[in-house]
């Protein structure tokens, strides 16, 4: 910033700005800004001849960490940017880097550090992903092979590299407030972009563990805005987190009823960097102890905390309801650790479609502290119990490493108990060092079997009247021979990039399908990659005709070989008639892919019915539209109520006696009510 003083008006002036602190490589916009108290809408300036440094006539490079830092978090991801584009020495997009950056201990000559390497979708950006956390106290070197890549103006990239040397390691017990109302940044403010208030007050409940004179009061507001702390002298008041120091956050909280609390760490100013969690509170009227686990979490640059009380509204908070928060801290000290099943152990009725889930509250790795990779030789699912024959399956691990999720080959029996669990001793939770033993569960499944139709094989039998590709152009979309060597015929889908990478294969029905059966939907998916996938049911084609829809995801998680994928829809109304489906395969990604599928089924088709059909009943609501209370008029006794969004899926349920109901929970909107297998429209106000 540079300025001019009283001497200096009605003259020209030359400002020398100095940015030789800033070393950002992608600079090349020039912004004037005229301010102050002597300054009022209208005046007019004059400027001229601006100078600055020398344009680069190459490209640059940053690095992060940069070249010789010290100090760094043993859990750093490392980049590698340019201001040009890192392409191929054939002039084609990078899609693999092996070979072609290296990490190193020591120096260019040291031993080679496992890692994964990404580029970005601009191809200007190298993440290097070390395989396991680094040590402590080490000196590393990553750079990009010589000779092996190119920028875009045919130059080979050489002499890309940098080292960096990591944090002494801490010792002992780590517990550092960060907001606790009293001695702490006792005096901080939390401020709200969205209407959420805050005030510091005397403890309500200095009861339990949460004695302290003062906390944080929440108040809600009916949205979904939460609170952050406030800035002094326009800067964050916190150091970044360091999770692989203190991976754990903890906040004490009070609750009137059961709701979900979040909490999200975020860079300041670019907020749009951060990582939220969320722990669903059942303990009501009582101060306890939530404990967030950041330990996956490698970025190193988080400042600002945030705080959300029920920020989906699925716990009931309305405007004005309070909550209380206080004690906000990082720490080393794990808790007890969690673990939850789904099914839940001794779980019966359970979908033969289930794929069994082991959640943690710490992370998985292996013996030797490595990431785990592959699954295959540590967890099992087996019939009847730990000794039953074994299930085949895949299973996979989550980006945070703390979710095993096990995917059987094919349909489960009916009525039949399986075993599913981590083999003991052949892995460790990566917050303790502990060996993991004893983590199982068993489920019974339904006695009732699946029956699901098909409505394309590719072989000729079909219940569809058009199978196509969607894009702009549409991409390539042919009937092959099984690319496994199978003499069956698939569908081939060479997807290109339009669309923002939401290219569609599209199925319109024969009719629309009875959402009153099974509600699963399969198809057999082949592809190159694990990738995304997303499936659509809806009542038309085009997305400016669909009145109705209904979306869900699942996960590739298999290459180059078959896997079948399910799709539960029981959570739409019997009533919905939708005729078409949507496949998106690798959902959101615009790199060109070739995919195959076959074998597309779901619930036995039905006749066409309308939204009309569903007021030709004989019970009345008034007033309609409403804003809280509706009174259902020629209709006595109990009465079981269910009411739908406009994309079928149910919001409320409810059994009642009286004929007065509210709906002060509900969004405004439109909504299909059905009373006792009767139907009528709804409108919020």
């Amino acid at each position: 910033m540079a300025s001019v003083g009283a001497s200096d008006i009605n003259k020209w002036v030359e400002l020398t700005f100095d940015f030789s602190s800033f070393s950002n490589i992608y600079m090349n916009n020039i912004v004037i800004k005229i301010g102050g108290a002597n300054t009022s809408q209208g005046d007019i300036y004059f400027f001229d001849d601006i100078k600055g440094p020398e344009l680069y006539t190459s490209p640059a490079v940053a690095y992060n960490p940069a070249d010789s830092s010290t100090d760094i978090s043993i859990s750093t991801n490392l980049e590698i940017a340019t201001n040009d584009t890192f392409r191929d020495l054939d002039d084609s997009d990078i899609t693999d880097l092996t070979a072609k950056v290296a990490l190193k201990l020591g120096d260019e000559n040291g031993a080679d550090v496992p890692f994964s390497a990404t580029i970005n979708s601009d191809k200007n950006k190298i993440t290097i992903d070390p395989t396991s956390v680094l040590s402590n106290s080490t000196t590393y070197w990553y750079g990009v092979v010589d000779n092996s890549i190119e920028y875009s103006n045919d130059t080979a990239v050489t002499g890309v590299s940098a080292s960096f040397t990591t944090k002494v390691a801490v010792t002992g017990d780590i517990n550092e407030m960060l907001f606790d109302f009293d001695t702490t940044n006792q005096d901080l403010a939390f401020t709200s972009w969205g209407g959420t208030g805050f005030a510091k007050i005397a403890n309500p409940d200095p009861t339990g563990i949460n004695t302290s004179a003062n906390v944080g009061e929440y108040t809600h507001a009916g949205n979904d805005s939460g609170l952050e702390n406030d800035l002094v002298g326009g800067a964050t008041p916190l150091t970044p987190f360091d999770f692989s120091e203190t991976p754990f956050i903890k906040v004490k909280v009070w609750v009137s009823k059961p709701v979900g609390v979040s909490i999200k760490l975020q860079n300041y100013p670019d907020w749009r960097q951060g990582h939220e969690q969320k722990i669903d509170v059942t303990e009501t009227n009582t101060w306890v102890e939530l404990v967030f686990n950041y330990g996956a979490i490698t970025a190193t640059n988080y400042d600002r905390a945030q705080i959300y009380f029920d920020k989906d509204r699925t716990g009931g908070s309305v405007a004005g309801d309070k909550y209380y928060f206080d004690d906000y801290l990082k720490s080393n000290v794990p808790p007890a650790v969690e673990n939850t099943f789904s099914p839940a152990d001794t779980a019966t009725d359970v979908t033969q479609i289930t794929n069994p889930t082991i959640s943690s509250s710490f992370q998985f790795r292996n013996l030797d502290d490595s990431a785990i990779t592959d699954l295959s030789d540590i967890v099992e699912l087996r019939e009847t119990n730990a000794s039953g024959a074994i299930v085949p399956m895949n299973a996979f691990l989550s980006d945070n490493n703390s979710i095993i999720t096990i995917r059987p080959a094919s349909l489960l029996s009916t009525n039949t108990v399986y075993w599913y669990g981590i083999k003991d001793n052949v892995i460790e939770y990566a917050e303790t060092d502990t060996a993991i033993a004893g983590v199982s569960a068993t489920f019974t499944t339904s006695s009732t079997a699946i029956t699901m139709v098909t409505y394309n094989d590719f072989d000729g039998t079909s219940l569809t009247s058009v199978s196509e590709s969607m894009g702009d152009p549409a991409a390539p979309y042919t009937t092959v021979t099984d690319p496994a060597g199978g003499s069956n015929m698939v569908q081939q889908w060479d997807k290109g990039n339009s669309w923002g990478g939401w290219e569609r294969i599209h199925f319109e029905l024969n009719a629309p399908f009875d959402a009153s059966k099974d509600d699963i939907f399969s198809f057999r998916v082949y592809s190159p990659v694990k990738t995304g996938i997303r499936f659509k049911l809806a009542d038309a084609k085009e997305d400016g005709d669909i009145t109705a829809q209904f979306e869900t995801d699942e996960e590739i998680i298999l290459e180059n070989q078959w896997q079948t994928v399910y799709f539960d829809t029981s959570e739409l109304a019997d009533e919905v008639s939708f005729d078409h489906i949507f496949i998106f395969l690798g959902r959101g990604d615009s790199q060109d892919t070739t995919f195959y599928i076959d074998d597309v089924k779901g619930p036995q088709l039905q006749g066409t019915a309308s939204v009309d059909d569903f007021n030709t009943n004989e019970f009345f609501l008034y007033p309609n539209p409403t804003q809280d209370i509706i009174y259902i008029k020629n209709l006595e006794g109990n009465k079981e109520i269910r009411i739908f969004d406009v994309n079928s899926k149910e919001v409320f349920r409810k059994t009642i006696e009286t004929n007065e109901l509210s709906i002060k929970s509900l969004k405004p909107g439109f909504y299909f009510i059905k009373i006792n297998n009767q139907y009528k429209k709804l409108i919020k106000k």
